[in-house]
């Protein structure tokens, strides 16, 4: 084989290379070329269906903004007044507290003068009424028995003498 004859087959081998190379390209574009029609299609349906949903969004939140400042502003003034109604409850609560306990201490102080009073009371009895009366009844049994016991010593008249001797007899 000659030098030409290696060059002219190198040449042919080399341009069918190209010419495949080229068939691989020109395939690799179309290809290509499809998907993006198609990703712009799918982009332009994509961009008609969210325009309107964006563009809804976009009004609701605008409409919202004013609302969303107001209730916060509600709120606000909402949780300034209950922090005054709690901070007056507390305060009030407290002084209820302090009275009950003044309250408590005044019934105390009376219960305790109360008790004194009862008791001094009850020696007042004691010393002034039920002493003396007990004083009054033991004499009063004292005579009682005495009057018993002079009464039970009587000779007694009875229907048959013997009775009352042997009673006398007996003393």
């Amino acid at each position: 084989m000659d030098n030409n004859t290696i060059i002219t087959v190198f040449v042919v081998v080399a341009a069918v290379a190209i010419v495949v190379q080229m068939v691989v390209l020109f395939a690799l574009y179309k290809a290509l070329r499809r998907t993006s029609e198609r990703m712009e299609g799918i982009a332009g349906r994509l961009e008609q269906q969210a325009t309107p949903v964006l563009a809804t969004a976009s009004a609701i939140l605008e409409d919202a903004k004013p609302k969303l400042a107001e209730i916060t502003a509600n709120l606000a003034e909402t949780s300034a007044s209950i922090r005054a109604h709690v901070t007056k409850v507390g305060e009030a609560t407290s002084e209820m507290v302090e009275r009950a306990r003044m309250q408590a201490a005044r019934l105390d102080e009376f219960v305790i003068n109360a008790a004194h009073k009862v008791e001094a009371t009850s020696e007042l009895l004691q010393n002034k009424v039920f002493s003396p009366m007990r004083r009054v009844r033991a004499i009063v049994t004292a005579l009682n028995a005495g009057m018993v016991f002079f009464k039970s010593n009587r000779p007694r008249r009875g229907t048959n003498g013997e009775s009352v001797e042997d009673e006398e007899m007996f003393i």
